[in-house]
């Protein structure tokens, strides 16, 4: 039994102790086996979402409603499944309802700012996300600033957008969007030398995409570092071909 299952049968097991009913004891069994059951329905659900094997997660995340119809996990999951799938109504019913069956899970909420972000819904992303970062508790809160962070970015909201961004790398100093972007902030500032120690971090924990190659080409000409101008540089040609970053990079390099 996983450590949560092992935690509710002590608590049931205390109470059937103060009561001293034997009448308990199939109630006390009852309750322990539901929540192993929906335990272990919800993690073959995110399983099968985790391998794209969506029939089999609906499956399971069917029946763990089928226990339990006010789960908000399972609606939780629903929720990502059918945005994965491409259905946002389905997608947003089912987040909506996640968060009615509990108001106070940080995870739907962060999952359903992200799904609101994916729509455009930018304004009503970041209500989600902003009560969802108020829970300090809640284990990924340095991915909620940083999706906070993004979400000002795109309103043009810089200055919430760096907070955002700073809080993020202080709850998680490798949260890699929020290097990037913090890099960015500061290059724009003309805070040369934080932003290249931000994008070698950045560097170091994340692929190039062509925003990071065309960045560092930048920072690589104002410290004068020839080699590495040239290699992102041919990188970016080479894979990213097509990117506005890559003609920002042509352009660049003509003559007026």
């Amino acid at each position: 039994m996983r450590q949560s299952g092992l935690l509710v049968l002590s608590a049931l097991l205390a109470a059937l102790l103060l009561s001293g009913c034997v009448s308990e004891s199939g109630q006390s069994k009852r309750s322990v086996n539901t929540s192993d059951q929906m335990e272990a329905l919800l993690g073959l659900g995110a399983g099968y979402i985790r391998n794209r094997e969506y029939g089999r997660a609906k499956e399971n995340l069917t029946k763990a409603l089928a226990v339990d119809p006010n789960s908000a996990q399972a609606h939780n999951l629903f929720g990502l499944l059918f945005q994965l799938e491409g259905e946002p109504d389905l997608a947003e019913d089912y987040f909506r309802k996640a968060i009615r069956f509990d108001p106070k899970f940080s995870r739907a909420r962060n999952n359903y700012g992200a799904f609101l972000f994916e729509q455009g819904r930018y304004n009503e992303a970041i209500t989600q996300l902003q009560i969802c970062a108020e829970d300090r508790l809640y284990g990924a809160r340095s991915q909620v600033f940083e999706n906070l962070g993004v979400s000002y970015q795109r309103l043009g909201r810089v200055t919430e957008a760096e907070a955002a961004f700073v809080k993020s790398l202080q709850l998680n100093q490798e949260q890699p969007r929020a290097l990037l972007e913090l890099a960015d902030i500061r290059f724009q500032q003309g805070s040369y030398a934080e932003a290249n120690q931000l994008f070698q971090r950045h560097d170091k924990l994340a692929q190039a995409s062509p925003r990071s190659l065309w960045l560092g080409i930048q920072l690589a000409r104002i410290f004068k570092k020839a080699d590495d101008e040239a290699s992102q540089a041919l990188v970016l040609k080479n894979i990213f071909p097509m990117s506005k970053e890559y003609q920002l990079y042509q352009d660049s390099n003509r003559k007026p």
